[in-house]
């Protein structure tokens, strides 16, 4: 077998690059006497971008249909915030198939495919170390177990290649789903592992016993290639310098206007800016909580008093954050309004808000007794662990309304009026 494969990884909505891979992508296929297939291991998908927040990740998946590709893994950058359902109009707009194998349930999305002789599947990292509690609207698959029984399904279909297409990570903090773990388990069932999630380049790849491991970094910045001749699999990275293909622009322009009217749309009417602090009131109203918080650095500006459209909630908040509640000791809200703060954790940039600011802790409520219970309302950037806000070691109890988000939460209360 003579096949060039070229991947992409953790794209996070660059539009540009897309453009740039796009004609090389091109290029490659027309030039090549032998086949090559493009491959995305997850993630093109990116709250902070206007097109992929808009439609919820969708837009990306219609550039990079553009650009060629063949076929995609599931990453998490969408499901996770907005719901399965949105995975399901990701593959309803790609020209190629969505591949995960650990989720079952997710209508439009499939195990696996097979391009030719090469059998591709898909695994992605499955968050099981969240709690059970969320509704997620699909079942998970034991990751070893999903990826041996696809691997083996393509081999009984005439896969002469059998590609993992994971979004697992290379090295991952939450073992033991991430690629060189698993890599041992599947010796006898996979050739090739296309990875993803961890944002790795491996400038030549990594072999884990006779699986040959690669990434491509993150951001459209690197593109992969591997070449296949036989039983030789040669893996390596270059740098996407390329001309833009203007078919993207054109597309993201076209969905741009399809996007128009939607925003233009008047959702209610505020006496008053909206701010983080406005945001936080809203949240404590809306879920009848004693408390709201909510950071500055989930916002991009000021929702101006009067008439409120959808396009200006959206250019003052284009966050992901899912809106929840808990139950915390006034003693508890206190030390985390002294961390939220303190100059120097403000000043923090967080790869969560890509690379902005945590700017101030907002808190809307009345002044806090120590010995007090609250109910406390805000999204899981404030309310869970990972925020930096609150201590691992309360174990809160965090009733969240997945999959909705901050923004539409707002529309929400603002449409009852």
């Amino acid at each position: 077998m003579r096949l060039t494969i070229l991947h992409t990884n953790d794209i996070h909505g660059r539009e540009e690059r897309i453009a740039q891979i796009s004609t090389i992508v091109h290029r490659e296929k027309a030039a090549a006497g032998h086949p090559v297939l493009y491959l995305d291991a997850g993630d093109v998908e990116e709250t902070t971008n206007r097109l992929s927040n808009l439609t919820k990740g969708a837009a990306m998946h219609r550039l990079l249909s553009l650009a060629g590709c063949d076929a995609a893994a599931v990453g998490n950058a969408c499901w996770l915030r907005y719901g399965p359902a949105s995975v399901t109009e990701h593959a309803r707009v790609s020209s190629y198939p969505q591949l995960v194998a650990n989720f079952t349930g997710i209508d439009g999305t499939v195990p696996s495919v097979l391009l030719g002789e090469v059998g591709i599947f898909g695994l992605t990292d499955p968050f099981d170390r969240f709690a059970d509690d969320l509704e997620w609207g699909f079942e998970r698959r034991d990751v070893v177990e999903a990826g041996r029984a696809s691997a083996r399904d393509l081999r009984e279909r005439g896969a002469k290649l059998v590609v993992l297409l994971s979004h697992l990570g290379y090295e991952h903090e939450f073992p033991p789903t991430d690629d060189r773990r698993i890599a041992p388990e599947l010796q006898d069932d996979v050739d090739l592992i296309v990875g993803a999630h961890s944002h790795h380049l491996l400038p030549e790849g990594d072999r884990v016993g006779r699986i040959v491991i690669a990434q491509a970094g993150s951001y459209g910045d690197h593109i992969g290639r591997i070449e296949i001749d036989g039983d030789r699999i040669v893996a390596s990275v270059e740098a996407v310098d390329a001309d833009p293909d203007p078919r993207i622009a054109d597309e993201a322009a076209r969905i741009e206007a399809e996007t128009a009217e939607w925003l233009r749309e008047t959702i209610g009417r505020i006496d008053e800016p909206l701010d983080a602090r406005g945001i936080a009131e809203l949240l404590r109203v809306r879920a009848g909580a004693d408390v709201g918080l909510f950071s500055e650095g989930q916002t991009l500006g000021v929702v101006p008093a009067g008439v409120v459209t959808r396009g200006a909630l959206f250019d003052a908040s284009e966050t992901g954050a899912n809106p929840g509640v808990t139950r915390m000791t006034g003693e508890q809200l206190l030390d985390v309004l002294r961390r939220g703060n303190d100059p120097a954790f403000q000043a923090e940039t967080s790869g969560a808000l890509r690379g902005r600011q945590r700017g101030r802790l907002e808190l809307a409520g009345p002044e806090l007794d120590p010995a007090r219970e609250y109910l406390v309302a805000g999204s899981d950037w404030e309310l869970a662990p990972y925020g930096g806000y609150v201590r691992e070691e309360w174990g809160l109890a965090v009733e969240y309304e997945f999959p909705m988000i901050i923004r539409e939460a707002i529309e929400e209360h603002l449409l009852r009026g």
